[in-house]
């Protein structure tokens, strides 16, 4: 049986340091490496956008409180429209999955 290959999400991933890496749940390889970070370390464990401590719950907060995508980008420095368009793109796409199972 062939394994099969992850495309990462975010195709423009920032490099950085290797042991910021270091116990975070979403590694190299995993598809949703560049767009999460996940460290029971960092942020008391809330998953972040990658290569930031900014919650992605802080995203969808933003955007129920009315404002525009962004506003959000401006006032989170380090999330890129990349990520921020991945998270939403995926949160349809889970909702929509889950619309059709009912």
């Amino acid at each position: 049986m062939l394994t099969p290959i992850f495309r990462p999400i975010v195709q423009h991933i920032e490099p950085i340091e290797p042991y910021l890496l270091e116990g975070d749940q979403i590694q190299p390889g995993h598809p949703l490496f560049g767009l999460v970070w996940i460290n029971p370390k960092r942020v008391s464990g809330s998953a972040c956008f990658y290569g930031t401590r900014v919650p992605l719950k802080n995203l969808f907060d933003s955007l129920a409180a009315g404002e525009s995508l962004e506003d959000f980008l401006d006032g989170f420095e380090g999330v890129s429209r990349e990520q921020a368009v991945a998270l939403l793109s995926l949160a349809g796409i889970e909702l929509l999955g889950d619309l059709e199972t009912l």
